[in-house]
């Protein structure tokens, strides 16, 4: 495998098994770096799916096209804004 095809596959799935990826990313230093940078990615991204949010945090979760479908829900959004 070359360090194109390699990039190839590293952008289609980093976390895979194949036996001429992973034995061109133990002969190429570059490949190595560029597969560890994507794992420690995916990791990370893996993390922020994981992670449990509170419902009710203080923040207002709907959206201004939700709030402009619900003119209720504008009129307490402006008057949380309102500081009077």
């Amino acid at each position: 495998m070359n360090c194109l095809a390699f990039r190839r596959q590293l952008l289609i799935d980093p976390q895979q098994q194949d036996a001429d990826f992973r034995a061109h990313a133990e002969v190429c230093t570059t490949c190595a770096q560029a597969l560890q940078r994507a794992l420690e990615i995916e990791a990370s991204l893996y993390r922020a799916l994981i992670q449990e949010y509170p419902e009710r945090a203080g923040i207002d979760h709907t959206s201004e096209s939700d709030q402009a479908a619900d003119p209720e829900a504008m009129q307490q959004s402006s008057r949380r804004e309102d500081p009077r």
